[in-house]
């Protein structure tokens, strides 16, 4: 299904990005980490990855829709597809492409190997960690580094904060999660239902979920995937070269890289295409 208006809309706490537009989000912090990734370091669209005019994208994890946002403000005539299982934050997302949105439909549930439910944690506090597989470690870290970069920004020079500071607040965040049952489709499924024939870019962010989602495409459909973007929670150290072994095996030339930011944590980006120059 796709999104439905309604005459009674909630209302969101805004956010004003650095390039103009009132978007609807959840926190801060986070909306602008996710703001400086997608905007402005432009994390998906590396290594030669692009997008014409005609395309279509499927933005798995969408959150509030921000790199779904980006794609219909930077490329005219591309349609995304976004999915998004949390119920809560799905409403944003409904409220953000409703206005920015003029070639998107969105999806509320989740991309899987099978058409199936299961338990989503959902983070209040920090949205973007929540998923259908939590990784403590690696949420733990996320929270953290989220935490004293917002110190940095707010008091730059300032010395951090303490341990002792630090770590109720993280605490305080893990703490507060939720859980809900979710839908999860796989992506072939979701190409039927979306009337789609070819997906220029698979852009995955599904939080420790990524090889499950690439699990959900038939043989016959991985032709019909021209380039992928996604991050790879790489927690038992073997994700990474599974998902580069899955990619290969179906004709990708791939690159993999890990940002500072995320130095220690085992998070990958990884980008495929069948036209990359390695």
């Amino acid at each position: 299904m796709g999104s439905q208006s309604s005459s009674a809309q909630p209302t969101f706490k805004t956010f004003q990005t650095p390039c103009g537009l009132t978007i609807a989000h959840l926190n801060k912090a986070e909306t602008e980490f996710v703001y400086r990734e997608v905007f402005q370091e432009r994390v998906y669209l590396r290594h030669g990855i692009t997008l014409r005019e005609g395309d279509v994208v499927f933005d798995v994890g969408a959150n509030i829709g921000l790199f779904t946002i980006f794609v219909q403000e930077n490329f005219p005539g591309v349609r995304v597809c976004a999915f998004e299982p949390s119920p809560q934050v799905f409403s944003i997302l409904e409220a953000n492409t409703a206005k920015y949105g003029s070639q998107v439909q969105v999806y509320p549930w989740g991309i899987s190997d099978v058409a199936k439910q299961a338990t989503f944690t959902y983070y209040p506090s920090y949205s973007i960690i929540s998923g259908f597989a939590p990784d403590e470690r690696w949420n733990r870290e996320t929270i953290r580094n989220g935490l004293l970069n917002q110190w940095r920004d707010r008091k730059p020079g300032k010395p951090e904060p303490r341990q002792q500071i630090i770590e109720p607040l993280v605490e305080q965040t893990l703490g507060a999660r939720q859980e809900f049952i979710c839908d999860l489709r796989p992506v072939s499924e979701a190409m039927s239902i979306a009337a789609v024939d070819r997906i220029a870019l698979l852009k995955i962010d599904a939080e420790g979920s990524e090889l499950d989602v690439l699990r959900g495409i038939k043989t016959e459909d991985w032709p019909r995937i021209d380039q992928i973007a996604m991050e790879i929670h790489d927690a038992d150290g073997q994700r990474a070269a599974q998902t580069r072994q899955m990619l290969e095996a179906h004709g990708f030339r791939c690159i993999f890289e890990q940002d500072a930011q995320f130095h220690d944590t085992g998070v990958v980006n990884a980008y495929a295409s069948r036209t990359m120059v390695t």
